[in-house]
């Protein structure tokens, strides 16, 4: 009983952790899906892959850095530059969660009727190669498309058509508006935000988002994804397997080890302690005698004396006490005769 509230009493001291830290509920979200990987075929620690679990933090929306404002002073997160977002399409709750990278913020010109992208007026051609198509190279009132070049680990092409965007927003009766456009690292820069993805048309808005991703728990995900049947609808690394199986076998062997390394020590009459204390180069522990007699405390000045059950002062010889025994035996006697 006293391991089963050990074990409890951790589990909730760990997710409580979490939950203080992220404040938001659920902290943890699985990756159920290949976008953000930076491999096809290979998982790696620092990079979010299929079957992670990534902690996520509540965050204030102006302080997140996507991918354009971090080019010139090499900002990263989960091996790229710029913040890695989880983010509701639509604002929606009954949809899946977003979790993608923010590649750049951008603002509705309601003068001229087009998007501004403010990062890119502190960019130089050399930090980052882009241009308009369909208007001028400027950052500001852009109808056409942008094309971002050499974007992410594999150099890839974006482009953000603001024309087809704009189109949208009209079809469907809703206010153009800015937010951020985000991008999954593998999904070879087809933003969320263009009609081939399907996933979110709209610049993604700061009341739709969940929070920022900070940390990952790497392999643990794919637990979730056998149990509810997801992991034969997603590529999922080898490597990832493996490791996974790899942790679970030193998470329960482990304990196992030590208890039969303990009951094998014990049946050759050692002692565990004794043994790793050996191993270890320390002095033997001093066994506690038993029946050792007590040795009376000398006081020290200003402590009182101790007294004894009948309110004697038990620093009084054996001696002294004795000497009065027979005095009352025989006063005792002298009585008797009378």
């Amino acid at each position: 009983m006293k391991g089963i509230v050990v074990a409890f009493a951790i589990v909730f001291l760990i997710i409580g952790g979490l939950w203080a830290y992220s404040g938001v509920w659920p902290p943890l979200v699985v990756i159920e899906s290949a976008s953000m990987q930076h491999s096809d075929t290979r998982s790696y620690i620092g990079v979010i892959d299929t079957g992670d679990l990534v902690i996520l933090k509540k965050q204030d929306a102006s302080s997140i850095r996507p991918y354009l404002e971090s080019v010139g002073d090499g900002y990263s997160t989960y091996s790229e530059l710029g913040d890695v977002v989880i983010y509701r399409p639509f604002g929606s709750y009954d949809r899946t969660p977003i979790i993608h990278r923010a590649l750049c913020r951008v603002v509705y010109n309601s003068t001229g009727g087009g998007f501004d992208v403010p990062a890119l007026a502190s960019l130089t051609s050399e930090q980052q190669d882009w241009e308009v198509k369909g208007g001028d190279d400027v950052w500001y009132d852009i109808h056409g498309t942008l094309v971002l070049y050499d974007v992410g680990f594999n150099d890839v092409e974006v482009r953000i058509n603001f024309t087809v965007m704009l189109s949208n927003f009209a079809n469907a009766h809703v206010a153009p508006h800015g937010g951020l456009i985000t991008l999954g690292d593998n999904n070879h820069g087809i933003i969320d935000q263009s009609s081939m993805a399907g996933v979110c048309w709209r610049p993604v808005m700061d009341n739709w988002l969940n929070g920022v991703a900070r940390g990952e728990l790497p392999w643990f995900g794919l637990i979730k994804l056998y149990a509810s049947g997801q992991a034969s609808q997603v590529p999922i690394p080898q490597n990832s397997k493996t490791n996974l199986l790899i942790s679970l076998g030193l998470i329960i062997g482990i304990p196992i080890a030590i208890d039969a390394t303990s009951l094998i020590l014990e049946s050759k009459g050692i002692s565990p302690g004794a043994w790793f204390r050996k191993k270890l180069g320390l002095p033997p522990k001093q066994p506690k005698t038993k029946n050792e007699p007590e040795t009376e405390k000398t006081p020290t000045k200003g402590e009182p004396k101790s007294a004894s059950k009948d309110g004697s002062d038990a620093s009084k010889s054996k001696k002294g006490a004795s000497s009065q025994k027979p005095k009352e035996k025989g006063g005792n006697k002298g009585k008797g005769k009378r």
